[in-house]
């Protein structure tokens, strides 16, 4: 009765107004918003307990990702990759005449060449623009690429799946999973974000293309391709994705001059990379491969541990290592997993197969082993997730939800509670660099990277007994763990046992021969004992492994003077 008699009201009010857009506009809105909540105190219908229509996902997506991460732009660096990647190059982010200086060298600057991203330098180039090097911009980007995956996510599923509400709840999944926080509270995690956002643009055009094949869905299709490239190698999977979805999933089929074309376009800039790539790596010495690929073989139990992660985020850890790891939660993953699939009467072989590929072709390349970082970081699951979201989108009891059930409703909220307060724990541990590596040494004990690092942090605060410990720890664990011996060594020159920091430098250089700090600080005992002639060479050898090492510099014009 109240809502019938205050729409007379209105009504008649707005009678004498209709020649106003403005006001119908309005009458139109009240009209809507009264008989909808009529609707809803009545009781004799009930209203969705979310529209779908629009701009509004992507409004509650920005909202709700906020009030999740937005305890992120008040961390700090962790001082894993972030020092080396911005701290250590305040001067080439700082002006866009470095641009040359980012598309020639790999993505930390370094003698040992491992990595080819000029984009995800890029966007730190971006970052520094606004306040320098501090953190806080560095991370409100990571939030807001995030939020830009989610809502191509969201996108891309709906063009997929045609489920609009089920492609809605698995996005809010993606965007509140704790297993993907280290992608957005880890500035360095954003690599796999940004890859993410572009393999999803150029998906969505090449989705574009399929439907009405014009020049411009094209040309957006192999640009968006050629950023993900950029950022990240594992990019070049892309084509046989495309291919296999335009080939057996697509109902028109690619014919064969769409083919060419593709063909064409994805040889030109993988040419083009490769060609940028080996000009930026010119000079490095080819990595051993057989080792990387004996890497793979060891590191495939973590494909059980990932999957587990995915459906019990319980095991999480910002530096996993497998020695401290539970695959309990992985094998019970998969078990329901396949369960659901088999089971299933409505699932589709060909997009099946295109999950698996999405999934696999994105993470087995990085259980490749370069080096002595491990190589299943939760992070580097981003891209990856987007085919587990397809595999699940083909079992039965998911494409059958009623999002309108009230008992559904509660569920998936707890649902989305429980991972939000999961993220938030994990999220803490990346607060500052401290943090990080307790953390790193709590989950993983048996990590010698993570000991390490941890005792280089204990250095730094100038809490030299804590970090001797952990460096002794580090090398009970692996008696060549790199910079291990250097940095023991500068705690016994910090205290004067000259003879045991020179055992500490030599046991170093003979594990890492070309580490150049550990030549300068052995030079710098030399000097300090008063050595010079051994110090002056130490120096120079410095030099040649780094031309810019600029306090060995100093310390040879400092003998210059001397030797006056």
């Amino acid at each position: 009765m109240v809502f019938r008699q205050s729409w007379l009201v209105l009504n008649i009010y707005f009678e004498n107004r209709m020649r106003c857009r403005f006001f119908r506009k309005i009458k139109y809105l009240l009209y809507s918003a009264f008989f909808k909540l009529k609707a809803f105190f009545s009781g004799n219908r009930l209203v969705p307990w979310l529209e779908l229509k629009s701009w509004r996902p992507y409004v509650i997506i920005f909202i709700f990702g906020f009030l999740l991460y937005g305890q992120t732009l008040f961390f700090n660096f962790t001082y894993f990759d972030d020092q080396s990647l911005i701290l250590e190059k305040a001067e080439i982010l700082s002006s866009f005449k470095n641009i040359g200086l980012i598309f020639s060298n790999d993505v930390f600057f370094s003698t040992a060449k491992f990595y080819y991203r000029p984009i995800l330098n890029l966007s730190f180039m971006l970052d520094a623009q606004f306040m320098g090097v501090a953190p806080f911009v560095f991370h409100l980007s990571n939030i807001l690429i995030h939020f830009f995956v989610v809502a191509l996510l969201f996108y891309f599923l709906c063009r997929l799946s045609r489920r609009r509400e089920l492609s809605f709840f698995l996005s809010i999944i993606f965007l509140v999973h704790p297993v993907l926080s280290q992608a957005v509270a880890w500035i360095p995690g954003r690599n796999d974000s940004l890859l993410a956002g572009f393999v999803l643009a150029s998906f969505i055009y090449f989705f574009n293309f399929l439907e009405k094949p014009r020049l411009g869905h094209y040309l957006l299709h192999l640009f968006f391709f050629s950023l993900a490239l950029f950022t990240k190698e594992a990019a070049v999977v892309l084509p046989i994705l495309c291919f296999f979805y335009g080939q057996f999933i697509f109902k028109g089929k690619l014919d064969k001059t769409d083919k060419v074309l593709l063909s064409a376009g994805y040889f030109s800039i993988v040419f083009v990379w490769f060609i940028m790539r080996s000009l930026a790596f010119a000079g490095r010495a080819d990595g051993d491969y057989l080792a990387a690929f004996l890497g793979l073989i060891n590191n495939l139990p973590a494909l059980v541990l990932n999957i587990g992660k995915l459906i019990f985020p319980f095991n999480l850890s910002v530096l996993p290592v497998l020695a401290d790891s539970n695959l309990f939660f992985g094998i019970f993953a998969i078990i329901i997993l396949f369960g659901a699939w088999f089971i299933s009467k409505r699932r589709r072989k060909f997009y099946t197969i295109f999950a698996c590929l999405w999934f696999l072709l994105f993470l087995l390349p990085s259980f490749l082993r370069f080096n002595e970082v491990p190589d299943f970081l939760e992070h580097r699951l981003y891209v990856p997730f987007i085919g587990f979201l397809i595999f699940i989108m083909e079992i039965d009891w998911l494409k059958d939800l009623n999002f309108r059930k009230k008992t559904l409703r509660i569920v998936i909220i707890l649902i989305i509670l429980l991972f939000s307060i999961i993220n938030i724990v994990h999220s803490c541990h990346f607060f500052n660099r401290l943090s990080f590596w307790q953390a790193a040494v709590k989950s993983s004990p048996h990590s010698p990277l993570a000991h390490r690092n941890l005792g280089a942090m204990y250095y730094l605060n100038n809490d030299y007994q804590k970090a001797e410990t952990e460096y002794l720890a580090a090398l009970a664990l692996n008696d060549k763990e790199p910079m291990a011996h250097n940095n023991l060594g500068l705690i016994y020159l910090n205290r004067g046992n000259f003879w045991q920091a020179e055992i500490e430098f030599k046991k170093e250089l003979v594990s890492n021969p070309n580490f150049d700090k550990a030549t300068f600080n052995l030079g710098n005992l030399y000097y300090r004992q008063g050595k010079f002639a051994a110090a002056r060479r130490l120096w120079q050898e410095t030099l040649k492994i780094n031309p810019e090492y600029v306090q060995a510099t100093q310390g040879l014009n400092i003998l210059v003077d001397r030797l006056k």
